[in-house]
């Protein structure tokens, strides 16, 4: 692996987004989708911890 500008990007990106899964889990709001509010099934958020918004809605925005 190497340590160039998009190397660095992604992982100051993931970062972010674990970040910000930290603090919606300290607020209580993890798990919610941003969206549409419903609670998000547990295969999502496996797949993907920091996601925030639910597979109907992630699905929906592909589709606009």
């Amino acid at each position: 692996m190497t340590d160039g500008p998009d190397d660095l990007a992604f992982l100051a990106e993931s970062l972010d987004r674990v970040e910000a899964a930290m603090a919606r889990l300290d607020a209580g709001t993890y798990g919610t989708c941003d969206h549409c509010e419903r609670d998000m099934d547990s295969a999502t958020l496996e797949r993907d911890p920091a996601t925030t918004v639910c597979t109907d809605c992630a699905q929906a925005r592909i589709g606009d």
